[in-house]
């Protein structure tokens, strides 16, 4: 007796509902299938779909399929034809790999009805109707019959395919995600040129598109080309903010030395050929507007949050999840912690891998997310992290060479400097700005470092009466205690009441009162661990973004904390205010050096500086019309800056500036210090 292998409906569950984690990534799989039928447009409507219920409906003007078609292509689950006629009619490469997302897409709902008008067989169209329940009832769906019904039709070419009874509904995350797949599908560069439209009737998909096309591409700081040719050779090119060429890399300067572990370096990489592009910014609304743009510098946060990431196109679509939030498939974040200044990071880039594969290497996931990590994948991602890599190390050379050409101050090259080093900064002009303190050396200038006598001077710490130290620490503890008590009485809970508690606790120690040379970075990331729950509490995201290598400062860790804990209540306090009103509430907190000077900048998104004077501000008493606060913290943040920079309390004196409206939308502090070298 002859027989066959025959599959129970179950198996319609394990490649159908199963197959795909989240329904957005079905709809898509029935666009790409237009794509590959040569539709120039396809459109997706939901109809009563933020319920189980409801109706999915997907249209294109594509060449239809005819009744042979449907049968032995369609309905033929787990083979496609696409692999053996890799192009279509119009020469566009072909995407589908295995039919089986397009199975995944028809058991979103409980019944399916296909209709479809082939090009070739002007006239006439074909139905198809698939009910689901039918396979309840039977031990194999060998034993289910379809009808393909034909007949005549005055419409023009293309298929519509309609979903009932969708089995979940579409909530808001959903319905937002496969807007945004949708939008970005066939890219937003604005030079693609796929002859194909995906659009969605939705409000959801006015809003991405709305977002999409405030492009900012023209206001980078940075940008990056990078090519792999057929032969897996690579090639860069790096561009500055005004479009013009700073330097070249050929594919020795790019690709890693003994990769992978091999012995000889550097071999091409074996991956199909590739573009990559990734454009850098400075999320600095000062820089920004020095460029005179004609767009504004809010927006351009809100597009990165849409667009931002590298995103990978595979013969003209887009691909998920490469570039979709939390997905970082390059490892920008990682490698940016190492060397914050010069690399850039998912929220300050984007990007786009383009890559046409003729050969098929790079094969997609079943559950369509993305493709797998064969050889051909990794090193086409290892030819992009080599690429960013390369952009980095030339950022650092330019700019380490750029100071190094820098021209010096008059007092630092003068061959008697005596008198100046002698100098104390308590017998500073007072109208002098602290200019004393540039006499600080800096590491990376070792051709212009001081003589030994000098270093020792420059060893000398500031001069801070330890009674003015106890004054600030008790300050910025009552400070707290007033912005925590609000929040304990609102809960009423013993373990609220000690968390509020612990910063007041920290900011009274008696170790941190005493002047010494210290790593800026280690201090202020210490103050932040203290504060990110506190800030967390209230939904607000902490972002920190440290220099790569120590800063050293000379001060007492009880001012540096101070500074953090005031400017944060600052944030807090405005960010309460603000409500829901400005979208996601964040703080920023970047350390960096610049120009010889350690650099602190705290940036909130709150509504900015609006209710006071910034140059009355800094005095005691001074507050908003709305704050609850007694007026010091700002005062004590403006004498711990100056004296630590030996200079008189003041602002915009060299020392700290506020801006009203900063990198975040909101209120922005920067405070520079002199730097210390690691011998002091």
């Amino acid at each position: 007796m002859s027989t066959h292998l025959r599959f129970a409906p179950e198996i319609l569950i394990r490649l159908g509902e199963e197959l795909i984690p989240h329904p957005d990534l079905g709809v898509i799989e029935l666009v790409r299938n237009a794509y590959d039928a040569d539709a120039t447009k396809s459109i997706v409507q939901l109809h009563n779909a933020t319920q189980p219920g409801g109706t999915l409906v997907v249209e294109d003007d594509g060449d239809g399929m005819t009744a042979e078609e449907i049968r032995e292509g369609f309905l033929l689950i787990g083979r496609s034809s696409k692999p053996g006629t890799p192009d279509s009619k119009t020469s566009r490469r072909r995407i589908g790999e295995k039919g089986l997302g397009r199975l995944a897409a028809l058991r979103l709902g409980r019944r399916v009805e296909l209709v479809s008008r082939p090009r070739s067989e002007p006239g006439v169209e074909h139905t198809l109707v698939i009910d689901w329940a039918d396979y309840d009832t039977v031990r194999s769906v060998e034993e289910v019959e379809l009808a393909i019904v034909s007949r005549t039709t005055t419409k023009k070419p293309g298929t519509s395919l309609t979903v009932h009874r969708l089995r979940h509904g579409f909530d808001k995350e959903q319905m937002e995600r496969l807007a945004r797949a949708m939008r970005l599908l066939t890219g937003f560069f604005h030079d693609e040129e796929t002859g194909f439209t995906a659009t969605l009737i939705a409000p959801q998909f006015e809003q991405v598109s709305d977002a999409v096309n405030r492009s900012f591409f023209d206001e980078y700081e940075y940008k990056l080309e990078a090519h792999l040719d057929e032969q897996g050779f690579a090639s860069t090119v790096l561009y500055d903010w005004k479009g013009r060429v700073i330097t070249r890399g050929d594919h020795i300067d790019v690709a890693p030395e003994g990769r992978g572990g091999r012995l000889q370096s550097p071999l091409q990489y074996q991956a199909p050929a590739a573009s990559f592009e990734l454009w850098m910014f400075l999320l600095n609304k000062r820089s920004f507007e020095l460029r005179d743009s004609k767009r504004r510098f809010a927006d351009l946060r809100p597009w990165l949050r849409v667009v931002g990431g590298v995103h990978l196109f595979h013969r003209g679509l887009r691909v998920h999840p490469y570039g979709d939030e939390g997905f970082d498939w390059l490892s920008l974040n990682l490698l940016r912690v190492r060397s914050p200044e010069l690399r850039p990071s998912t929220n300050t880039s984007i990007g786009r891998v383009s890559v046409e594969d003729p050969d098929a290497l790079l094969i997609p996931k079943t559950d369509r997310m993305g493709f797998q990590e064969n050889a051909a994948f990794i090193e086409l991602r290892d030819f992009a992290r080599s690429a960013t890599d390369w952009a980095a190390r030339e950022r650092k050379r330019i700019r380490d060479g750029e100071r190094l050409v820098k021209p010096a101050p008059t007092r630092r090259v003068e061959p008697a400097p005596a008198i100046e080093h002698s100098k104390s900064p308590k017998d500073t002009d007072p109208t002098d700005d602290g200019q004393v303190f540039e006499l600080v050396p800096q590491p990376e200038l070792p051709t212009l470092a001081p003589s030994l006598p000098a270093q020792r001077h420059e060893a000398s710490l500031p001069l801070v009466p330890k009674e003015r130290l106890l004054y600030r620490a008790l300050a910025t503890t009552g400070i707290l205690a007033t912005a925590f008590a609000y929040e304990t009485a609102a809960v009423g809970e013993a373990d609220q009441a000690a968390r509020a508690g612990e910063l007041p606790a920290i900011a009274t120690r008696a170790e941190g009162c005493r002047v010494a040379v210290l790593d800026l970075n280690e201090v202020i990331g210490n103050a932040l661990g203290v504060v990110r729950p506190h800030l967390e509490r209230r939904g607000i995201a902490l972002s920190e973004e440290l220099w790569g290598n120590p800063i050293r400062v000379a001060g007492a860790v009880s001012d540096l904390e101070a500074i953090v804990f005031n400017l944060a209540v600052n944030a807090m306090s405005s960010l309460a205010e603000a409500g829901d009103h400005l979208g996601e509430p964040s703080v920023l907190v970047r350390t960096r050096v610049d120009d010889g000077h350690a650099v602190v900048e705290f940036s909130d998104s709150g509504p900015g500086i609006v209710d006071v004077d910034i140059a009355q501000m800094w005095r005691p008493g001074v507050s908003g019309a709305k704050s609850r606060g007694a007026g010091l913290g700002l005062t004590v943040v403006r004498d711990a800056v100056a004296d630590m920079c030996g200079t008189r309390p003041g602002v915009d004196e060299g020392g700290f500036s506020a801006d009203a409206y900063g990198e975040l939308g909101g209120a922005s502090f920067c405070i520079r210090l002199p730097l210390r070298t690691t011998a002091e």
